[in-house]
């Protein structure tokens, strides 16, 4: 069995591939507030005959020592990190300096490739909003990283007297505080999508097609659709690289 593991940075999503190559999924879990180990003992605590970990992570490498410790305690293992790549899995890494992209969202846009061949905008909602475009023939086109919906709305409440969003709903035309917030913070992050999608293809031209996952997809949805709702496509990228690109690529 191969082990899985995509560590954000509010969760932890884990699934695992089989003898028979297929993607079996595992679990997830918050990790930002409590103990990282706990939770793995109590998550992973059925696990056996486990020949290999492989970890896509975008937090402290605090964090990723604590995993690794105990994958090496609880499996006897040494963890495979992934990192982001100038290219794999088909898809060429726009960044100058490759590693600095999220290898969350090289993973995801490799399964996204992997999908569909296409010109393409991917969106995640996580802590933070990514946007990321690929064209038909795997190349990154770069990408946004916006402020989530809720964390535009925790920096509003937070930085200012008297705001509450508590409650707070979609409205066309708010009539509350607390529904201005929401709205605004799901129109401004709309509105970014929306505009990088729009500058990748001449005026007047079909926008490509939008793909939405995260946490935070469902209340964003509203405003982008129609969209194509994606699930767990960083754990689909990492088995990809597992199966596909040997350890030190």
């Amino acid at each position: 069995m191969k082990l899985l593991v995509d560590v954000g940075n509010t969760r932890l999503k884990w699934a695992s591939i089989g003898a028979d190559g297929q993607l079996r999924p595992g679990g997830v879990f918050a990790h930002a507030d409590g103990s990282l180990v706990a939770e793995l003992r109590r998550e992973w605590g059925g696990l056996a005959r486990v020949q290999s970990a492989w970890v896509a992570s975008v937090v402290a490498s605090v964090r990723e020592q604590e995993l690794a410790a105990f994958v090496r305690e609880r499996f006897g293992l040494g963890v495979q990190f992934v990192r982001s790549p100038a290219a794999a899995l088909g898809v060429r890494n726009a960044y100058a300096e490759p590693e600095r992209l999220g290898v969350d969202r090289f993973l995801a846009l490799a399964a996204a490739h992997a999908r569909a061949a296409r010109l393409q905008v991917l969106v995640s909602v996580g802590t933070a909003l990514t946007v990321d475009a690929l064209d038909a023939g795997g190349n990154h086109l770069g990408g946004l990283i916006v402020a989530s919906p809720l964390a535009m709305r925790q920096a509003i409440v937070a930085g200012t007297a008297r705001v509450d969003a508590s409650g707070g709903q979609l409205r066309e035309r708010p009539r509350s505080t607390a529904d201005a917030v929401v709205t605004g913070s799901l129109y401004a992050a709309a509105g970014a999508i929306e505009r990088f999608r729009a500058s990748l293809v001449p005026p007047g031209e079909p926008l490509p097609p939008l793909l939405l996952g995260g946490g935070g997809a469902d209340e964003l949805e509203p405003l982008l659709a129609p969209v194509e709702r994606v699930h767990d496509l960083v754990l689909h990228g990492l088995a990809l690289w597992a199966r596909d690109v040997s350890p030190g690529t």
